[in-house]
């Protein structure tokens, strides 16, 4: 839809901003050239996995799945004749045999929910340890990763993507988790970051090296190893970026006032951003909406609610109550822990997990907000220092 004279401006800037600060598309395949290029001393020592791609990627329900391994730096290999409804097994890398279900064909998801507890983590990049130490800890997950959150809902606010060595079992466990808290009347939402979709468009800056490994030994990239025609990758692209839970918003950078002008609701934004990942830099900026969805100010990118110029508080109050909110809930901008702003209708859960130490998590429970670490121990959630950590990727 077009963008409104009156705001033009504005949208021009975050185009502005937009050629700095992402992934400048017109230079993928270079820009995935030199990371690669930096160095080049394989990784040994590998056990990653699995790797499922569907034998007919146009059409996956309709053939086979074709699965590799890297077992002690060795490739493993098995096909299986259906692709949905199959039982992986698990002789290196995931530790745990999977169930893969069918691909998902329902188009557009839904974006508003009800739930009787929330838990929220975000920017876990590949730190899968943390990440499992703290749904343990925190009564998500027991010591078998089944789920024990009851009719509870987890949001993931994206980035699982890039910088740690343990992504693959982070996607497979939360692809796991989908089907376990459905089952028990209780959900998981993972939603797009910035990091998922860069990758998707092939910027591999932040990729960590031991996949530079697995690329080569599988034969391709690793852009091709999480696209359309993989089971990880197809269910990527059925994620949405930002939903409703109760009256909590969650996306994982943010929204500019500005946002409301696109005049699209939150159903249409999560189906522009599922039909344009990993489109060109050209097709881009010939859309003024995608020039915006894609850019600095955009839902993935999006950092003033704590960074210079800061958004002021009457523009925050007209956001939220232009989509009917209390609070909104992002990542992206890393802190060292979970944070109140603007008086409680912001929360920040950008908690430093990527750093492979610690991390907190956001609870919401009859109304009330508490954070807790890996011992599980709930604090009230304070307001944030007036020092803190800069900004991020």
């Amino acid at each position: 839809m077009p963008v409104t004279n009156s705001t033009q401006t504005r949208f021009q800037t975050g185009s502005q901003m937009l050629r700095t600060s992402i992934l400048h598309l017109g230079l993928l395949f270079a820009t995935a050239t030199q990371a690669y290029a930096q160095d080049t001393t394989p990784v040994t020592g590998i056990n990653d996995g699995p790797y499922a791609v569907y034998q007919s990627p146009t059409s996956p329900d309709k053939a086979g799945l074709d699965v590799s391994w890297i077992c002690n730096d060795k490739l493993q290999k098995q096909s299986f004749t259906e692709s949905g409804n199959i039982s992986l097994p698990a002789p290196c890398g995931y530790p745990q045999a999977l169930a893969i279900r069918p691909a998902e064909t329902s188009f557009p998801a839904s974006v508003k929910f009800k739930a009787d507890k929330v838990a929220a983590i975000s920017d876990i990049h590949g730190q899968f340890d943390l990440m499992l130490k703290l749904l343990q800890g925190n009564g998500i997950i027991n010591q078998d990763w089944q789920w024990t959150f009851g009719t509870g809902h987890l949001v993931i606010a994206g980035d699982v993507l890039d910088r740690g060595p343990k992504v693959t079992e982070a996607l497979w466990l939360l692809y796991a988790l989908e089907a376990r808290a459905k089952a028990a009347g209780g959900a998981v939402h993972l939603l797009l970051g910035n990091h998922e979709t860069i990758t998707m468009a092939g910027d591999v800056r932040y990729l960590n090296k031991k996949y530079v490994t697995v690329a080569q030994h599988l034969n391709t990239s690793y852009p091709q190893m999480l696209d359309n025609s993989s089971v990880l990758g197809r269910w990527l692209r059925s994620k949405p970026v930002i939903i409703q839970v109760n009256d909590m918003l969650f996306m994982h950078g943010g929204l500019h006032p500005d946002h409301q002008n696109l005049n699209l609701n939150l159903q249409q934004v999560n189906e522009k951003y599922r039909q344009t990942l990993g489109m060109s830099k050209a097709q881009v900026k010939a859309d003024s909406v995608l020039d915006w969805l894609y850019g600095s100010m955009g839902p993935l990118w999006y950092r003033g609610y704590f960074t210079a110029p800061q958004l002021p508080g009457e523009e925050l109050n007209k956001v939220l109550q232009q989509l009917k909110v209390d609070r909104i809930v992002v990542g992206h901008t890393t802190m060292n822990g979970v944070y109140s702003h603007y008086q409680g209708k912001v929360i920040s859960i950008d908690s430093g997990i990527k750093g492979g130490v610690k991390g907190e998590m956001l609870f919401w429970d009859k109304g009330q907000l508490s954070k807790a670490g890996a011992d599980g121990q709930k604090v009230a959630v304070p307001d944030a220092p007036e020092k803190r950590k800069d900004a991020s990727d």
